[in-house]
């Protein structure tokens, strides 16, 4: 974008608007030219918009995206402004339930943050799925459910049960007081028409017809089942046993971690002194690690710790999160979600471009899907689903799935993707491993691919019989034990770049790259195959060295620092040669090493 800095924006309105209707205009970059149409940019794309704010007007090419830098890349009249929806939430509750998207905004750190989004809650009885779960209230049985009787919101006095959803009076009123007060044969919570999700004691609640402890930090065996707060594991575990304290796998686990907290646990260990409280938050931008509080907010552009490192440069950010799919590693932002088209580690690379995304799940959900050489590809060549969403499924996506097995016997391939389809490359089993009717070469009913087609990534079939076409490969691709040129299908085939399989050996062809293309260390003429082969324009190899055979073209055609006549031994005297009379070139005759 062609623009100016804020600090010319003041002496911008001053500017003389350039050029006539017509007239061309060259803007160089970081100058600054006011207009008051299109037309006074010159055309090439520029537009004539307005600075932000209502500024005056500015000649302004614009560029593809708007990006987080304090300038308006786009020349929409506004800075900064991105037009991307994003989800901070996990991948696959986006747009599900109330979860909807928010806005991609700039932050003052030139970061991308994600505002608006909203993302899963507890399920509340309201016809909402509050937790984007796909299930809309499903954590309430509005047919027993007293706070939720029959209709969301409708509750039951505390003398009400909810039957069949409706309100209806009790019979039993003291659940915890040891008698069938009413007489139908269960006392307490086993009366649970009567009892369920009411209290039976302090502390105590009937469910599903037993006591339940729900004061897990009284110190008090409120359900009467001899294991009390957090050691009633069925009842507290993951419950409140306190301020700052929860109950964790049978006992207290301190939940506060801030300087100004006490030991909540009882454990003797206060804050990141406790165990418990590692990775908890410690203050402001702050966590727990070790005994140390330290930098635990890596992605606020802020050094909370003050150490002098800030976010993924702060030793103490190694592995956390920086970020919506970031991820700090090696003092660095890495991107994590190579999922959600976003560069979400700001280094202008997107999903698999970004070299930290190699061989990560590439698209959400999909496990079959991964980063390879920066493209998302198919790792599953069967399942009859487009796992990298290319709109190609299966063997239709050939970049990623030809010559892939899509069925064997064994440690024999019998279905692979070729060209584009599953074919039949075991053709010597009588049987029809593609399903497609046709069995191997049999006579009147035989498979195309069996017949003419590949067996392999360099193996192809004549009549069923498999034959090697890849010579240069390092691999036996037709399986009969000889690899390339010692398979008589490669002879006369081509080695790779100037090399011929020659009766089961390499040959040389090219004698003049400075490359040894056979393999058997002579380069060129040193190679035995290249003598009285050329090995450049004016060049023959002669025994092993080179040998000039022009004479007359004023360059040293065998590199040995001797140019045409100067080259005695292959260019002696009387050889007819060339030589410079001022500008012109007069035909001579070598004598003595000069052509005379």
């Amino acid at each position: 974008m062609k623009t100016f800095n804020s600090w010319l924006r003041a002496f911008a309105a001053l500017l003389l608007v350039s050029g006539a209707a017509g007239c061309k205009v060259e803007f160089p970059d970081n100058a600054a030219y006011t207009c008051a149409v299109e037309a006074d940019c010159g055309g090439d794309g520029y537009l004539c918009t307005a600075l932000p704010n209502g500024g005056p007007k500015y000649c302004c090419l614009p560029e593809p995206d708007e990006k987080c830098n304090g300038v308006d890349d786009d020349c929409d009249g506004a800075v900064d402004e991105l037009e991307a929806a994003c989800f901070s939430g996990a991948a696959n509750l986006r747009n599900v339930g109330a979860c909807r998207d928010g806005q991609s905004v700039c932050t003052r750190e030139g970061t991308v943050a994600c505002v608006g989004d909203v993302l899963p809650a507890g399920e509340r009885c309201n016809s909402v799925d509050d937790d984007c779960d796909g299930q809309v209230d499903e954590d309430f049985d509005r047919m027993t459910d007293p706070f939720n009787c029959g209709t969301c919101g409708t509750a039951c006095t505390a003398q009400q049960n909810c039957v069949e959803g409706q309100c209806q009076k009790r019979t039993e009123l003291d659940c915890g007081n040891g008698i069938d007060d009413n007489r139908d044969g269960p006392a307490d919570c086993a009366d649970r028409d009567d009892c369920d999700n009411q209290a039976c004691g302090a502390g105590c609640t009937c469910q599903n017809g037993k006591k339940t402890e729900t004061g897990c930090g009284n110190g008090v065996d409120d359900d009467d089942d001899r294991s009390i707060d957090c050691a009633d594991r069925d009842d507290c575990d993951n419950q409140s046993c306190g301020a700052g304290c929860v109950c964790d796998q049978g006992r207290k686990a301190e939940s506060l971690c801030t300087p100004d907290s006490a030991d909540e646990d009882g454990d003797g260990q206060l804050n990141c002194n406790d165990t418990d409280c590692e990775r908890r938050e410690c203050g402001p931008g702050l966590a727990c690690r070790g005994i140390n509080c330290v930098e635990g907010a890596c992605g606020n552009g802020n050094d909370d710790d003050t150490d002098g490192q800030t976010d993924c440069a702060d030793v103490d950010c190694g592995g956390q999160s920086c970020g919506m799919g970031c991820t700090c590693l090696a003092s660095a932002k890495t991107e994590s979600d190579c999922t959600d088209r976003l560069d979400n580690d700001g280094d202008d690379k997107i999903d698999c471009l970004d070299p930290d995304c190699a061989s990560q799940r590439c698209v959400a959900g999909e496990v079959n899907a991964v980063c390879i050489s920066e493209k998302c590809a198919e790792q599953n060549c069967r399942d009859v689903t487009d796992n990298d969403g290319d709109g190609q499924m299966d063997c239709a996506d050939r970049d990623d799935c030809d010559y892939v097995t899509v069925a064997s016997n064994g440690a024999t391939v019998t279905v692979m993707c070729t060209q584009g389809a599953a074919k039949e490359v075991q053709c010597s089993n009588g049987q029809d491993d593609d399903g497609n009717g046709a069995i191997d070469c049999q006579t009147g009913n035989a498979d195309a691919n069996c017949v003419s087609g590949e067996c392999g990534r360099g193996c192809s079939f004549q009549n069923c019989t498999r034959r090697e076409t890849l010579c240069s490969d390092g691999r036996d691709n037709d399986g009969n034990n000889g690899l390339d040129c010692a398979d008589s299908d490669c002879n006369n085939q081509s080695c790779g770049t100037g090399c011929v399989c020659n009766g089961g050996a390499r040959r040389e062809t090219i004698c003049s790259d400075g490359v040894d293309n056979d393999g058997t260390n002579g380069i060129d003429c040193a190679d035995s195959d290249c003598n009285n082969q050329s090995c450049g324009t004016g060049c023959v190899c002669n025994g092993t060295t080179r040998k000039e055979t022009v004479c007359d073209d004023l360059v040293d055609n065998d590199g040995n620092n001797g140019q045409d006549c100067a080259d005695t031994a292959d260019c002696p005297n009387n050889t007819a040669c060339t030589r410079m009379v001022g500008s012109n070139r007069v035909p001579g005759v070598c004598q003595a090493g000069s052509c005379t």
